[in-house]
């Protein structure tokens, strides 16, 4: 049915009693029909189907509330689900920004700094003595702490590395696997700084369940022993003591994590006279050629 455009209730019934319908009327008029007679069904006519029209009306005006409803509930689950939506975005940006915000421990309240600052090594050597492996005495050192504090605040501990350890792939900071390139060998070090750094290395391994106390006893004795040896005394003795120390425990670190079943490693804390002198005569017959060498080029430019 077409679409109704105005309100039929404003529609007022046609004067079917003036002279003008009456003149049509007439001329239909007979015996059986009188004139009052079909102007009464005129009058019924318009009357029926201006009912019809009323009802055709009221239909439309129940139909288009209902579409009305509907479309305002559709509005309405729309406006919802788009709010849950954005509700849903605006929790997960707070979730991310929460996982990238820093976290911070709350202070204790008027506790004051320590008086001295604790040296803390770079992650590159406590992760060495984690695994058990060889690490520079430098890195435990003043100059090796500073260098570490450093670096900590001029890089991020963001970046991460994937690292193999018996078979399993695991992610790690990438600090932990950056050598750095300040490190002085063991043996180009100053005696001094060999007493810092052996006292700092012992201290973190001592504080680091996968060590035995025992293997930390043995290398604690070894560094007093060759800090009370007696070729301190000779010429280019602590030279000698120095490269001794770190090739004898290089070794014995390579023995300890050997898989090679022959292999039983040594006591380090036992000092090898004949390993250490040999070592200080190399030193010495390369001083002496060094000399020689010099001895004879000043000679020569005479």
């Amino acid at each position: 049915m077409p679409r109704i455009t105005r309100d039929p209730a404003l529609d007022e019934m046609l004067d079917f009693e003036s002279d003008a319908f009456r003149a049509a009327f007439t001329t239909m008029a007979t015996e059986q029909n009188t004139l009052e007679n079909i102007i009464q069904q005129s009058k019924d006519a318009w009357a029926a189907d201006h009912q019809r029209k009323l009802d055709a009306w009221q239909q439309q005006q129940v139909e288009d509330a209902e579409a009305q409803r509907l479309l305002r509930e559709q509005q309405e689950r729309e406006n919802e689900e788009r709010r849950k939506a954005e509700e849903e975005r605006t929790k997960k940006e707070k979730e991310e920004l929460e996982k990238k915000r820093p976290k911070v421990k709350p202070f204790m309240p008027n506790k004051v700094v320590e008086t001295e600052s604790m040296p803390t090594p770079a992650p590159f050597a406590m992760n060495k003595v984690r695994n058990l492996d060889f690490v520079e005495v430098w890195y435990f050192t003043e100059e090796g702490c500073s260098e570490a504090r450093h670096m900590d605040r001029t890089t991020s501990n963001a970046m991460l590395a994937l690292t193999q350890e018996e078979g399993r792939i695991m992610v790690t900071s990438a600090a932990a696997h950056r050598p750095s390139s300040k490190a002085i060998p063991d043996e180009k070090l100053s005696w001094r700084q060999m007493s810092i750094g052996k006292t700092g290395l012992l201290d973190a391994m001592s504080k680091e369940p996968g060590w035995p106390k025992e293997h930390v006893v043995a290398l604690g004795t070894f560094f007093m022993e060759i800090d009370a040896h007696i070729l301190r005394r000779r010429a280019y003795g602590e030279e000698a003591l120095l490269k001794y120390a770190v090739d004898v425990r290089r070794e014995w670190h390579d023995q300890l994590k050997s898989t090679d079943s022959s292999v039983q490693p040594f006591d380090i804390g036992v000092i090898n006279q004949r390993h250490l002198t040999a070592i200080h005569e190399d030193i010495l017959n390369i001083r002496h050629a060094n000399n020689v060498a010099r001895s004879v080029l000043s000679t020569r430019s005479i």
